[in-house]
């Protein structure tokens, strides 16, 4: 990790972000969205933050950008620390950072044309000093992504959402920046015109250079447009990897399970489920030790003597009961490693591949 971040646009060192929700007998109540999150987007790299809904990739993405304040962290861009530096000093540098929004639509603004929306940026910036500057710039972005220089005097209710999705990338692309957080920029368009989005998004980052954190729900659109793949479970990054090191080899839990729900588009095939029990704890109360270990296959398959040191050998044997704790869950006794549910994982390389980074106990 070190090593990377030394080479990194983007650097994030134990990001956290809490959300104060309600006091109670003078004491307050924090939605632990972000809690401890590290990782380092190389220029030119695309880092995907996958996850279930509400494990905090979208919040991870705007706290970086300084859209949301930070509990506490580090987030360094280019070498400079972002959170130290006041409003005057960021502006220069949000220039070099912009989003790409999930809603196409509730994005932009009904009240402006595509031209005043794409152009907004070159103004707060001073890209383009004169109008006519500007004119021919959002000309030359629109035609950039796909659409006509004529569609910049016409209004976002006129485009379709492939298209809205167009102009906010257009907008994005307008300060030219290095960096772009693209928060599930294609989950709610169909399926070809995300195919279209997708490739307009990788020709965009060959040709101007740009890095992307790129969040996602969709484990087969990260399989073909990540370069590395970070897994986010309850506010924490439980895995992470180079994305075909990933896929043929996840080793947390979670992951397995999140690769298993893939749909398979072969009738004659019958994939094996992993499936996961129980709901998602609370983020307001999470568990102690190991986020995941309520819910963990491998811990029950540890204490009953069926987890083996490798997939396909022998099982190791029962763990004795020192080594467990009964922990209640849904209501009922269950039995669970000692480890797992008093102590939290580190998010550590394996040995032989030191870019293949889990947080699991039972994975060690």
């Amino acid at each position: 990790m070190a090593a990377e971040a030394d080479n990194a646009l983007v650097v994030v060192r134990d990001l956290r972000t809490y959300f104060t929700v309600r006091s109670r007998l003078f004491k307050k109540l924090y939605v632990r969205a972000v809690d401890g999150v590290s990782f380092a987007i190389r220029a030119g790299q695309t880092l995907a933050l996958v996850g279930e809904s509400g494990s905090g990739k979208t919040t991870v993405g705007r706290t970086i950008l300084r859209l949301i304040p930070a509990t506490s962290g580090q987030v360094l861009f280019d070498g400079q620390d972002l959170f130290s530096l006041p409003p005057a000093a960021m502006r220069p540098l949000r220039r070099q950072m912009q989003i790409i929004f999930q809603d196409p639509f509730g994005s932009l603004n009904p009240r402006l044309t595509v031209e005043g929306i794409i152009a907004e940026p070159l103004k707060v910036h001073r890209i383009c000093r004169t109008r006519r500057q500007r004119r021919q710039r959002v000309a030359e972005l629109l035609q950039r992504v796909g659409l006509e220089p004529a569609h910049a005097r016409r209004y976002p209710h006129e485009f379709s959402g492939g298209q809205r999705q167009r102009i906010g990338i257009a907008r994005a692309l307008a300060s030219q920046p290095k960096f772009i957080v693209c928060d599930e920029p294609v989950s709610a368009l169909d399926v070809s015109i995300q195919a279209q989005i997708l490739n307009l998004l990788k020709d965009l980052q060959e040709e101007f250079e740009l890095t992307y954190l790129f969040i996602a729900h969709n484990l087969a659109v990260v399989e073909h447009f990540a370069d590395r793949v970070a897994v986010m479970y309850l506010g924490r990054i439980v895995e992470m990897a180079d994305r075909d090191e990933l896929y043929a080899n996840p080793m947390h839990p979670y992951t397995e399970s999140l690769f298993s729900a893939v749909p398979v588009p072969d009738p004659t095939r019958r994939p094996q489920r992993s499936r996961l029990e129980g709901e998602t704890p609370s983020p307001i109360n999470p568990p102690a030790g190991c986020p995941f270990h309520p819910r963990c296959p491998l811990a029950r398959m540890a204490v009953a003597g069926q987890l083996a040191y490798q997939r396909g050998g022998q099982p190791r044997p029962p763990l004795p009961a020192h080594e467990t704790c009964r922990v209640a869950i849904g209501g009922e006794p269950v039995r669970l490693p000692r480890k797992c549910v008093e102590q939290v994982p580190e998010l550590l390389p394996m040995p032989d591949r030191p870019d293949h980074l889990h947080a699991c106990h039972l994975r060690r």
